[in-house]
């Protein structure tokens, strides 16, 4: 049998308490302006008691959303979050993409900040592109060999000039250059199935630079191992 009840009555609820319910939606859907639709969806009250209590445009401006929220936001800040979002789609993100949940922020910090959505990805791309030392060039594994407990037997030890786990700013890289389809057999992959694959392997010897990484779906990183694959 269906429950019957009374709607919440917020008649006596302090004007503080609902401004600053009004201010934490904005910051939650990160935009400097909230529509009535979209406090109603997240909000603890309702627009109808904004409206009879300061009317909408004034609830607004009373909690100075109008004045940039994201001042205190480093670039930095701003750029972790295109790559997370860069690599959860394995493209370039758009911008009507940059939202909720998909994206910390919203597309209005971005163009605060920079102008446009476009320049955003350009200084995006300039700041990915700036790490070298992520990336070195031209640098190969050094190779020893050492006397294992046979005397027969040799050991090949790889002494690595990069460190084997791939940065989130490298796989951005890799992302750029290959899209988002598997080097092997040329399917989109997005999400937990985009594998980034050394060409040859870290145990042979590949390092961790962009020209030895690639991109691969799960099935084939899994099955690849340790082998190489020449690219066709």
């Amino acid at each position: 049998m269906m429950k019957y009840q009374l709607n919440p009555y917020h008649r006596n609820v302090p004007e503080q308490e609902l401004l600053d319910d009004l201010k934490k939606v904005a910051l939650k859907l990160g935009k400097g302006k909230v529509t009535k639709v979209e406090y109603d969806e997240h909000g603890k009250f309702s627009s109808g008691t904004f409206e009879k209590r300061f009317g909408w445009t004034k609830a607004i401006e009373s909690i100075g959303l109008k004045i940039n929220m994201y001042r205190n936001i480093s670039d930095e800040e701003l750029f972790k979050n295109i790559e997370e979002v860069w690599i959860k789609l394995g493209r370039q993100p758009l911008n009507d993409e940059i939202k909720q949940p998909l994206s910390k922020y919203s597309e209005g910090p971005y163009r605060r900040r920079f102008g446009s959505w476009r320049k955003s990805l350009a200084a995006f791309v300039e700041y990915i592109n700036s790490d070298l030392e992520e990336n070195p060039k031209g640098e190969e594994a050094v190779v020893e060999e050492k006397n294992s407990k046979s005397i027969q037997e040799k050991e090949i030890v790889f002494k690595h000039k990069t460190k084997r786990n791939i940065s989130e700013r490298l796989k951005v890289q890799v992302l750029m250059r290959d899209g988002n389809k598997c080097k092997l057999c040329g399917i989109t992959v997005e999400g937990e199935n985009i594998h980034f694959d050394h060409k040859t392997p870290w145990s042979k010897g590949g390092e961790t630079v962009l020209e030895n990484l690639q991109v691969l779906c799960g099935p084939h990183n899994l099955a690849k191992g340790n082998l190489e694959y020449k690219e066709k």
